[in-house]
């Protein structure tokens, strides 16, 4: 059977190769500092899964499942449909600080539990440790002062069961972020694990790793700008891309579509569909940054605010310092691994070690018009709009790996 709000796709392939698991419950000292989106894709993955997996979890329902658990080793894809979700939401550091919350939702929730014990990490939002929910989906509304009801969003999501000890539970996660690379698709900020069967030595948890299903979201936005008819027209091919399409492939398909785009479009439409194409940035965060722009009015407090939090990262802070005018906002993307980047001799080289977006990073050879740097746009188009109480309505691509560049940068015009 299925899960409420859980569909299952296609299966994907094994996973033969494995990285060397991190022990235990020991955290890298460096997850504290690092807890954002870039750390999340680089350094933190293995160390955080081990964290989550609680050592004291109670026998659950073994009747209820995403996709088909009995295929070991095999990754699916799964689609989280929308769904109601009682959970306690707050930042953990030990995974011993989750079972007081645990007994406090099987004691409330009760009768209302419509689905299996889920835990939900979301990354780049500003917090002292993991930010860090524990739940379960509900038959109906859930509300005391520790425990809120909301609506999960449907996500996509590559999913692998792991059954065993706790301390291996990090190789599984290793595999569905290495598969991503190799499908080239980009993380979605949410690494969730539902707990199917309780045994210390023999836990079975599907542990499921989001992604942004590029395709189809594409197709949402040519639609609202273009129309029916010129969307299908540019969007060709793109029924033949599922979410276990190889990165070259899909990389071919984006180049051609991308071309198309161009074709039929204006500037300010391509900026329009592919800004929207983007990942959805976590409210906390832009919040956090709000507050310090409405208190100092001062552009270039959040400029400096952002290089510092940056700097003791892998990225290393900017390299392409952002500015701003009054009427033209230049932002630039930050090094994926700024040691690499500056270590970088070869065109490949430097593309690798820049590029977040594990399309571009992990094709060959990518012949992508420099257009499809307006996703990255996007990213920061959340960000920036919201402070500055402002909507952007045009962009002009002014740096770019794909067209040679060294970096990929950009001008908001907002004057």
């Amino acid at each position: 059977s299925v899960k409420p709000g859980i569909k299952s796709q296609e299966r994907g392939i094994e996973r033969p190769t494995e990285r060397k698991r991190v022990k235990g419950e020991k955290m890298d000292k460096r997850c504290y500092k690092e807890l954002h989106r870039r750390a999340f894709i680089k350094t933190g993955l293995t160390g955080m899964a081990c964290l989550a997996v609680p050592s004291f979890l109670p026998p659950l329902s073994e009747t209820i499942y995403a996709g088909d658990m009995t295929n070991n080793n095999k990754i699916q894809s799964v689609i989280r449909e929308e769904v109601l979700f009682a959970g306690i939401r707050k930042p953990i550091k030990k995974r011993k600080e989750l079972e007081p919350r645990i007994e406090t939702l099987k004691k409330v929730c009760g009768s209302k539990i419509s689905g299996p014990l889920t835990h939900i990490f979301r990354f780049d939002t500003p917090v002292d440790g993991f930010d860090s929910e524990i739940g379960y989906p509900v038959s109906e509304a859930i509300t005391t002062d520790e425990i809120q009801t909301h609506t999960l969003r449907k996500m996509h999501f590559y999913s692998l069961k792991h059954q065993g000890p706790l301390d291996t539970l990090g190789q599984s996660t290793v595999k569905l972020y290495g598969y991503m690379k190799q499908t080239g698709l980009s993380p979605e900020l949410e690494l969730v694990e539902i707990y199917h069967h309780y045994d210390p030595q023999n836990m079975t948890i599907e542990n499921m790793a989001s992604f942004l299903a590029w395709p189809e979201v594409y197709m949402e936005q040519l639609v609202r700008v273009l129309g029916q008819k010129t969307a299908k027209n540019i969007w060709q091919g793109g029924q033949k891309m599922s979410p276990h399409t190889l990165v070259d492939e899909r990389c071919q398909w984006v180049a051609d579509t991308i071309n198309r785009l161009k074709q039929r479009t204006t500037l300010d439409q391509q900026f329009d569909v592919l800004s929207r194409v983007a990942l959805i940035r976590p409210v906390e965060d832009v919040q956090k940054y709000k507050k310090m722009f409405d208190e100092t009015q001062d552009i270039n407090t959040i400029f400096q605010a952002q290089h510092k939090q940056l700097e003791n990262t892998p990225t290393g802070g900017f390299v392409d310092p952002p500015r701003y005018d009054g009427k033209i906002l230049h932002v630039s993307k930050v090094p994926y691994n700024k040691k690499a980047y500056l270590a970088a001799k070869t065109p490949t080289e430097l593309r690798k070690a820049y590029c977040f977006c594990n399309l571009v990073r992990e094709a060959k050879n990518p012949q992508i018009d420099p257009i499809f740097c307006y996703r990255a746009a996007g990213w920061a188009r959340q960000f920036w709009e919201p402070i500055l109480g402002l909507n952007f309505k045009k962009c002009q691509i002014t740096h770019s790996i794909l067209k040679g560049d060294r970096f990929c940068a950009w001008d908001y015009h907002v004057g």
